[in-house]
């Protein structure tokens, strides 16, 4: 199975833009129905729309997500309400992805969970609790690294395989280049180091810069 690549958000708001844009050309096209007495639009541009929309959906939000499940449910005929409401749906698509690099609801969340936890070791470090910053730092790569690792289909054993296993398999299968790889075991190597406080502080301070990009770039 091959290994999927990260989503170029450039593209995906570019995308959305089109389909928005799109939907609006749907909408033009409304028309009075003598038979029902009721607001159409075209149907070989709505079904033809509302494909594009569908696949888009999947792709950058997920199969599961609330906003393809809206959509299906609220943007199912060639009705001009109908297209209103699968556009309200994209418009609802586009907020989200303008508050961060994510591209899915439950990426989303999951990050400001991770954001706030290395706010909370930066808290920490400027308190003096350089190894509580370090131990809370070092636990929300793991899970960063196991999410990947999960939605990308790669073999681990969940209860078993530490930082350092999880980041040589994400490695292997070509998630991040080796200078990310050796970054990452840095960051582990940390735990058991022993420098200078003052030395250790700015390590780890930077650590957590450099943790905080790390899971802009790779949540999954």
């Amino acid at each position: 199975m091959g290994v999927s690549r990260p989503i170029n958000l450039d593209g995906v708001r570019d995308r959305l833009a089109d389909l928005l844009e799109s939907g609006e050309r749907v909408l033009a096209s409304h028309y009075r129905s003598e038979l029902s007495h009721q607001d159409m639009v075209d149907a070989e541009r709505f079904r033809q729309w509302r494909v594009g929309c569908l696949a888009f959906l999947a792709e950058a939000f997920g199969t599961d997500s609330p906003y393809l499940r809206e959509y299906e449910f609220s943007c199912d005929s060639p009705y001009l309400n109908a297209v209103a409401r699968g556009q309200a749906v994209l418009r609802a698509a586009r907020e989200y992805l303008s508050f961060g690099r994510v591209a899915r609801v439950e990426e989303l969340a999951a990050a400001e969970v991770f954001n706030d936890l290395i706010a909370i070791a930066e808290r920490r470090l400027a308190a003096g609790g350089a190894g509580e910053a370090l131990t809370i730092a070092v636990a929300v790569l793991e899970d960063v690294l196991r999410r990947n690792a999960r939605v990308r289909k790669i073999a681990f054993r969940e209860s078993l395989d530490d930082l350092g296993e999880l980041n040589r398999r994400l490695w292997q299968a070509g998630v991040y280049p080796v200078a990310i790889r050796r970054k990452i075991d840095e960051w582990r190597a940390m735990e058991n180091a022993a420098p200078g406080a003052a030395e250790r502080r700015t390590a780890i301070a930077a650590m957590l810069r450099d943790v905080r990009n790390f899971i802009a770039d790779h949540l999954a």
